[in-house]
């Protein structure tokens, strides 16, 4: 029984006498009398009254006057993507997606923003293009292509790194032409206008019909380009826009009328809502609208696994169960979760509506007819403070004002995209011991394009110095080292001051890529004083072979001095030129919060997926997620270490 107490009365009234009730279930004991089961399985009753009692136990006779859902009827406006514009530059130029306007499936939206070259940076694929336009050929003009555009692979300087470089080396070298060359010659002559020409360097005769072999190139060639999507990645500084060097992540923005959708941080390979912030472009455009009437739907309960069963007699999924779960004071979501699954999942339906992609949709006019024949307009939730429940909702600046409220977004991406293997893998890590920051390149591309182990070509590229000691009684103890060794694949990154003074921000610290030094004598006897080791005259010839990224400087005589960069696409604008340490188009500057404590992980790999329309893509991309944490690079100055027994 509740009371309550009035203090102008002084007086004990009594508010509500609830009668006690036992609600809980109680375990029910069969007495078998039979051998069978079949009595027990069917489970038969007899009172009528006893199943009452069961569901008055159960509350379900404390029923609300809510119908259920029966029809549905909704409008949707939508607003189509019509443009695209690459980095995170808000005065950069937009492209015009003339393809989505007129109803056709364009190229993807991962694919428009990863693509890059392809083409020059593996020999192997531009190999077997060749061998493919071989076979298509006739075998007086098939003599003629190999003579004509041969594909010249050298063998890699380090075999034992490179394995696959070898192997193809071997199998490619003048075997097969050059795809490069070739489409380059076709696309010239077919921009010239002279479609019908075939390149002079063929030096065909008329006995190999010209015209059978112009149609068979243009038919390699339309081949050529369905292979591979390069994007703005095929220019001729092989550099793609949507690429910021400085933050490791893909940044590029949308249109959709008068809203701009920009994604400043895209790193994982799949687009979605999430990724997206809404804002007011810079060059909006009139708002074209189209509304998509959606006719009267029934609407179907929401289903998920572990759901508690409808019926009483109904056995539950055995692999979820939500009543098993265990929660502290503080884990609030569990608690939450638990709560919707056991008390609220019946709540919930679902309305399948098919709508084109690349559009961004509000929906309005929202109306539910239930079980009662009472049809009511649907409005979002709303707490007591004026504060809406939403779902699916954009982030959007103050100067929409309210132009993409309860919008969702529908972007045209990909789902199943099929991965590659890694063509190149860098880590960027901290070393607190060494005060330093590190790239470490764990695998790039070789010649022939495949991965090369960097692990294990960095091993080649080392040679530890042996000093012979005598065993003496007043020899030396310890051997001096100017600097411990560290890893040809270990890159430091360097903190240096923004150039540009921030007032608010004065010590504001980013990430210069630089170089390794080492220092090695010549192997000669003047400068060894005795004997050469042969080893040491072959690892120094190995380092005067990479040229791409070791260089050599002068010290002085007897003296060498190499500098090691990195040789991937992820750390280098073009690793196939030498490195030029005052280039600043090759600098690299990484902003310091890319670099956690935990560290990043960085791959190029190739990828494969195919669209809503059918059409199947492929192309190279980058991808960025979590490191493994801290790394120790043993990096010292001025140590004195025991000597080798």
């Amino acid at each position: 029984m509740a009371y309550y107490f009035s203090k102008d009365k002084a007086s004990l009234r009594i508010v509500h006498e609830k009668i006690p009730s036992i609600t809980g279930a109680t375990r029910l004991e069969t007495l078998p009398t039979s051998i069978g089961m079949l009595t027990g399985l069917q489970a038969p009753l007899g009172d009528p009254l006893w199943m009452l009692s069961r569901q008055w136990q159960f509350n379900e006779f404390q029923g609300e006057d809510a119908g259920t859902p029966l029809r549905i009827r909704f409008n949707v406006r939508g607003t189509a993507i019509d443009a695209f514009r690459s980095g995170a530059d808000d005065q950069g130029q937009w492209t015009s997606l003339d393809d989505v306007q007129a109803g056709a499936r364009g190229v993807p939206i991962e694919t428009r923003v990863e693509a890059e070259a392809v083409w020059r940076g593996h020999p192997r694929l531009c190999g077997e293009a060749g061998m493919y336009a071989l076979r298509m050929a006739s075998d007086s003009v098939r003599a003629k292509l190999l003579a004509a555009y041969p594909l010249g692979l050298e063998q890699p300087s380090d075999p034992d790194a490179d394995q696959a470089g070898l192997l193809w080396s071997v199998l490619f070298n003048h075997r097969t032409i050059d795809t490069i060359e070739l489409a380059r010659d076709l696309r010239q002559l077919k921009g010239a206008g002279n479609e019908s020409d075939v390149p002079a360097r063929l030096n065909l005769d008329p006995a190999d019909d010209p015209g059978a072999c112009r149609a068979m190139l243009e038919r390699w060639l339309a081949w050529l380009d369905a292979l591979v999507f390069e994007g703005d990645g095929a220019r001729p500084d092989a550099t793609n826009p949507s690429w910021q060097r400085n933050r490791m992540e893909y940044a590029f923005s949308l249109r959709a009328g008068d809203v701009a959708l920009r994604a400043d941080e895209y790193t994982d390979g799949h687009l979605d809502w999430d990724d997206f912030r809404a804002s007011a472009p810079d060059q909006p455009v009139e708002r074209i609208e189209q509304v998509f009437s959606v006719a009267a739907r029934h609407p179907s309960p929401v289903r998920y696994p572990g759901m508690p069963a409808e019926r009483y007699w109904e056995f539950e999924d055995g692999n979820v169960n939500f009543a098993g779960a265990e929660a502290g004071i503080t884990d609030l979501l569990r608690m939450c979760v638990t709560e919707f699954a056991l008390t609220f999942g019946n709540d919930w339906f679902v309305v399948p509506v098919r709508l084109p992609v690349g559009w961004l949709y509000q929906v309005n006019d929202f109306v539910i007819t239930d079980s009662f024949g009472i049809a009511s307009s649907a409005n979002a939730i709303e707490k007591p403070d004026g504060m809406q429940w939403t779902m699916y909702s954009l982030t959007a600046d103050a100067n929409l004002q309210g132009r993409v409220q309860h919008a969702m977004l529908l972007p045209d991406s990909l789902d199943g995209v099929q991965e590659g293997a890694v063509l190149e893998e860098t880590l960027l890590a901290r070393d607190e011991m060494a005060n330093l920051a590190w790239a470490i390149e764990k695998k790039v591309q070789g010649v022939s394009g495949e991965p090369l182990d960097r692990d294990l070509e960095a091993r080649a590229l080392a040679f530890q110095q042996q000093i012979a000691l005598d065993k003496q009684p007043d020899s030396p103890q310890l051997i001096y080292r100017l600097a411990t060794p560290v890893p040809a694949n270990w890159t430091p990154l360097l903190p240096v001051r923004d150039p540009a003074l921030n007032l608010n921000d004065p010590l504001a610290i980013r990430l210069a890529r630089a170089g390794m030094k080492r220092f090695y004598p010549d192997a000669t006897v003047e400068v060894m004083g005795g004997d050469v080791d042969p080893h040491y005259a072959d690892f120094l010839a190995l380092l005067d072979k990479q040229t791409h990224f070791i260089t050599k400087l002068p010290v002085a005589d007897g003296l060498r001095t190499y500098v090691f960069y990195p040789r991937g696409w992820l750390l280098r604008r073009d690793p196939d030129r030498p490195i030029d340490p005052l280039d600043p188009e090759d600098k690299l500057v990484i902003e310091e919060e890319e670099v956690p404590r935990i560290g990043a992980t960085l791959k190029r790999k190739f990828q494969y997926a195919r669209s809503s329309d059918g059409r199947s893509w492929l192309w190279i991309g980058r991808s960025k997620i979590a490191g493994r944490g801290e790394a120790a690079s043993h990096l010292r100055f001025d140590v004195a270490v025991k000597k080798m027994r």
